[in-house]
């Protein structure tokens, strides 16, 4: 009997909610598709690249997770589910909040949960932070469905289950039409459903520069949503190369730096985070309020440095670079007039602007905004191109080692795949996504981006599609099906 999808969480919890810059996850199972032909390869020869760790190694049919309090839950989860067990009400009441009933969660593992996935095991892990975990599982015995697992625990406190999902997951990728495209003629589908879709497929070269193999409006520069974390995520590790920062520093969590859209906001004030997980949170699930710390923790200055580096074709479109409140603060703090007036600025007049009007506004949460800008969401916000997206890619990834900034670095990247069966196919699986909303008119942002790596002769691969849409209403499920593909031709390449 199918498993129905099943939602526990809090009553607030809406499944269907965008919440602007909050990173997308799209899962999508995987459907093999016809061999590339040869004459279709990619061949590069000699590359010679880093010896690479998985970030979950997988030893004798187990994920190895870190150390997490939502590891320790998930684990619990999967134990629960050993044919034999029973749920008590008492153990419900010591893994979950208070917003659950506890009979009825004991209710769904023992007569449901458990029936549909009897001894399960993790088949993979899509993501995994210190908040929050996406995981394929299946049972070894019984129905032969397997499951679609998301399960979010407290940081602070006692740490418990916050949110549990558990849905069938039936094994379908592609919509059936782009199971059969050649990577020019999928690349041509992503172009035509937006009026400013731009997308890059290449890898990076021995000298750490991108490479094109097959692209779309590559270097025509897009609205990127939270993409734009990788640069602040690269501020973050050349302060730890250069000793100004350790990745176990205590970050305190604080009024002043809490943005819209942020899930550590349900936190306490003062609860106190290490950097390195600030990191993975701004990368694995998107937090816009570790973002908006570890921007003041840097610096803005630090950060467009970074931005400069990396080799931004055009850096002044990102510069001043805004944290996640002062953008919102652009979008819905001014008339439109004024709202125009800085985003068409000089940099001395933006500049200005920021530091007289924009700061003193504070963080954007909570609050409420008299103004909604949906033509800003593209034309108004952090923008890049993906040639420029690879390029920072590439920045990161020739992060130094020293004094642990590199691991910095793959670790928060590496905490987010989302679509399955990457785990499997590459060691080093890197991701960061981005989106803009409105609630009127949907999706007009929606950005991803991957490095797929494999240690010895392969390079690093990246795939970067930039979707806008000044008018909204794009449809994500048509952009991830045809990407899927793309990562599926892409991991077809011989070396």
């Amino acid at each position: 009997m199918p498993v129905p999808m099943i939602y526990c969480a809090k009553k607030q919890f809406r499944i269907a909610l965008f919440t602007l810059l909050l990173t997308h996850l799209f899962w999508v199972p995987w459907v093999s598709a016809q061999p590339i032909a040869s004459e279709d390869a990619l061949w590069i020869s000699g590359f010679e690249g880093q010896v690479i760790s998985a970030r979950f190694p997988l030893i004798d049919g187990a994920y190895q997770l870190p150390d997490y309090s939502v590891a320790d839950q998930l684990e619990w989860v999967i134990a629960e589910l050993a044919v034999g067990e029973t749920t008590t009400v008492a153990e419900v009441q010591q893994r979950f909040t208070s917003a659950f009933d506890a009979p009825t969660i004991a209710d769904f593992f023992n007569d449901n949960l458990r029936i549909n996935f009897p001894d399960a095991a993790i088949l993979d892990l899509i993501a995994m932070t210190p908040v929050s975990a996406v995981a394929i599982i299946d049972g070894t015995s019984g129905p032969t469905s397997s499951g679609f697992l998301q399960i979010n625990s407290q940081y602070s406190g006692d740490e418990l289950i916050s949110f549990l999902q558990v849905q069938n997951f039936f094994g379908t990728i592609q919509f059936p039409d782009d199971q059969i495209l050649e990577l020019d003629a999928a690349l041509d589908k992503f172009q035509s459903f937006q009026p400013d879709n731009s997308i890059f497929v290449g890898y990076i070269d021995q000298q750490n520069q991108c490479q094109p193999i097959s692209t779309r409006s590559a270097l025509t520069p897009r609205a990127l949503g939270s993409i734009f974390k990788m640069w602040v995520l690269g501020g973050l590790a050349e302060e730890v190369a250069d000793v100004q920062i350790d990745t176990s520093d205590p970050i305190t969590l604080v009024a002043a730096e809490r943005a819209s859209g942020g899930t550590i906001n349900s936190e306490p004030l003062g609860t106190v985070f290490s950097v390195q997980d600030m990191a993975t949170l701004m990368m694995g699930i998107s937090d816009n309020t570790a973002t908006d710390h570890l921007h003041e923790l840097v610096g803005r200055a630090g950060i467009g440095q970074v931005v400069q580096d990396y080799g931004v074709a055009d850096p002044d479109i990102l510069l001043p670079f805004l944290n996640i409140s002062e953008q919102f603060h652009v979008f819905s703090r001014f008339d439109l007039p004024t709202a125009l007036s800085y985003v068409n600025g000089t940099e001395p007049f933006q500049e200005t602007f920021l530091s007289n009007q924009i700061e003193p506004l504070g963080p954007s949460f909570p609050t409420n905004f008299p103004f909604f800008h949906q033509q800003l969401l593209t034309d108004g916000t952090w923008a890049a191109s993906p040639a420029d997206v690879c390029q920072t890619l590439a920045g990161l990834r020739a992060t130094a080692e020293d004094n642990g900034a590199l691991e910095l670095v793959d670790i928060a990247m590496a905490s987010q795949a989302a679509f399955p069966n990457l785990r499997n196919e590459w060691d080093r699986v890197w991701y960061k996504g981005g989106s803009l909303a409105s609630g009127a008119n949907g999706l007009h942002v929606l950005a991803n981006a991957w490095l797929l790596e494999n240690s010895g002769d392969f390079p690093p691969y990246v795939v970067v599609g930039l979707a806008n849409n000044p008018a909204g209403g794009i449809d994500q499920f048509n952009i991830n099906s045809v990407l899927a593909r793309v990562i599926e031709l892409v991991r077809r390449f011989e070396p």
